[in-house]
């Protein structure tokens, strides 16, 4: 499982990501807001494999 953020230091911004299971921890300067918005979305981004269907079925 991975955990990812965004956080500012000393007035840069950098992307955070956690693998739980690994124990690992990995930082980025994000330097365009651009990406930031990019990522953000993808991590907001509702799961592609959920199998529960908002579509009605017609008998």
């Amino acid at each position: 499982m991975y955990l990812a953020d965004f956080a500012t230091f000393e007035g840069d911004r950098y992307y955070v990501t956690t693998d739980i299971k690994a124990g690992k921890t990995r930082i980025e300067r994000v330097l365009n807001e651009a990406f930031e918005r990019f990522i953000r979305n993808v991590l907001s981004m509702a799961d592609p494999l959920d199998t529960v269907s908002t579509k009605e079925v017609s008998e």
